[in-house]
Parts: structure tokens; C-alpha cells; sequence
């Protein structure tokens, strides 16, 4: 599956989650590291209901562009970025859970017909 199936999966599947979210506060900010090089920090505030409950996240996406493609991206919360096998402490628990989130991501997609666009009513 492309990377903008994923992505467009990921935020088909917001209602059909939450009662409600929403972006409450961003900001987009970009540095250039070297010719051709960017890094692109999109910090924002969300707000989701669930449950009746009020989940509030503090988000900051990198992205790493190289020549107008984004190369990589990270993705952290509450400033601190999102445990895998690169940032855990434990290299196999942090696999671990990036592979158990993954597996979410997947039953996530397949619920949401992989990305493709909702049929216009």
C-alpha cells in the first residue's frame, strides 16, 4: 500500500473512532539543513472526544525532505518521540511495540478500505 493510502486510511478513520477531533492549534515551520535538504516541523494541538472523555495530544510531525520528497518522518507526542526499536531504551521491546502498532495500523487500514476515498453521497 502507498504511503498516501496510509495516510489518507489514518485520517478516514478519525470519525468512525472518535465522536470528535480536531487539529485545535498548528503551526508550520521549515529549515533548510543543506542544499536540497529541508526539515519541516508541523506542531500542532488535538483534541478528541472518546467515550464522553476529552483526550487532549500535543503533536510534533518531522518531515525530512530531500529535493521536494519527504524521505522520512517522525512523529512525536508530548515532545517526546514515539517508542520504536530506535528510541526505547530496549531495542526489542521498542520492536516490539512498533510491531503490535503496525499490526493496529493494518486492522485500522483494512476497516477503512485502505485509503480510498469515501463515495460522495
Amino acid at each position: 500500500m502507498s504511503r498516501v493510502k496510509q495516510i489518507k486510511s489514518a485520517f478516514y478513520s478519525l470519525p468512525k473512532v472518535f465522536r470528535k477531533s480536531s487539529i485545535t492549534e498548528y503551526s508550520v515551520k521549515e529549515n533548510v539543513i543543506s542544499s536540497g535538504k529541508q526539515e519541516i516541523l508541523v506542531d500542532n494541538k488535538q483534541q478528541y472526544i472518546f467515550l464522553g472523555r476529552s483526550i487532549n495530544i500535543v503533536s510534533l510531525i518531522k518531515l525530512y525532505v530531500e529535493d521536494g520528497k519527504v524521505l522520512r518522518h517522525e512523529d512525536w507526542w508530548d515532545k517526546k518521540p514515539i517508542s520504536n526499536r530506535h528510541t526505547s531504551t530496549c531495542p526489542l521491546f521498542g520492536r516490539f511495540k512498533e510491531l503490535s502498532r503496525r499490526g493496529s495500523m493494518l486492522a485500522t487500514h483494512a476497516m477503512m478500505r485502505f485509503g480510498k476515498d469515501p463515495r460522495p453521497k
